[in-house]
């Protein structure tokens, strides 16, 4: 079950109590679209765990973070129900809290335009989901075009690999692969652990391409990285 580090007791707490059905939070409004991540990875986390995610006081405009494939919530007007997991400082008082570390850009503020710029340049949006989840979301993160430039790489890398698996004979998913990415992600969110072992499977030659596949779509579910859109194309 999903562990986050809650900055209203200083430690890692399970979100939800055993046995619960849905986990509500409170995602506040902001201009910034890469806000959205934490919140937009720890709904995937939850609801591939059979939960109900329940969005009280969420911005109803998100156009912006669906370049970052932040799928859009669906906002409840919050009426004072009990709050399991509110993101930041602020909004109203919650079971837990949690608090992302500082983004900065090339060393200063990442400015709203971030995206503009990363698709200017001719990268993919996705390379710039996958850079901060290399990080783990409570450390500060610069991100720089060099970063950017290697996930971009990785990602096209991964869809290409994925889509030639997809050719290959079908076999089950790589279940013990799978369950420790799991493990690393309920772990307080630890994507750096997370990723490393999705680039041993990505090399594991005595893991069957087909299950390679297999594993890469359902892990894909929660990292967002959009891997299966080269199937067809190679």
């Amino acid at each position: 079950m999903l562990r986050l580090h809650d900055t209203l007791r200083n430690s890692v707490e399970q979100v939800v109590p055993a046995g619960a059905r849905a986990l509500r939070i409170h995602v506040p409004a902001s201009p910034d679209p890469l806000a959205y991540l934490l919140p937009d990875l720890v709904r995937r986390l939850a609801e591939r765990q059979g939960l109900r995610v329940l969005a009280l006081g969420a911005a109803r405009e998100l156009a912006a973070p669906l370049a970052l494939n932040v799928h859009p919530f669906s906002p409840l007007p919050y009426a004072g129900e009990p709050v399991d997991l509110v993101f930041g400082d602020g909004g109203p008082d919650g079971r837990h809290r949690v608090v992302g570390g500082p983004l900065l850009f090339e060393g200063g503020e990442a400015a709203g335009s971030l995206l503009a710029e990363v698709e200017a340049s001719g990268l993919d949006p996705l390379a710039v989901r996958l850079a901060l989840l290399e990080h783990h979301y409570r450390e500060p993160v610069n991100l720089t075009w060099e970063l950017l430039r290697s996930a971009d790489r990785t990602v096209r890398r991964w869809r290409g690999r994925v889509a030639r698996w997809a050719e290959s004979p079908s076999a089950p998913i790589a279940a013990d692969r799978a369950a420790a990415v799991r493990e690393a992600l309920d772990d307080d969110l630890d994507t750096p652990r997370a990723l490393r072992l999705v680039r041993e499977l990505e090399t594991d030659d005595s893991v069957a391409p087909g299950a390679r596949f297999e594993t890469f779509l359902h892990l894909d579910h929660v990292l967002g990285l959009d891997l299966s859109s080269d199937i067809g194309k190679v």
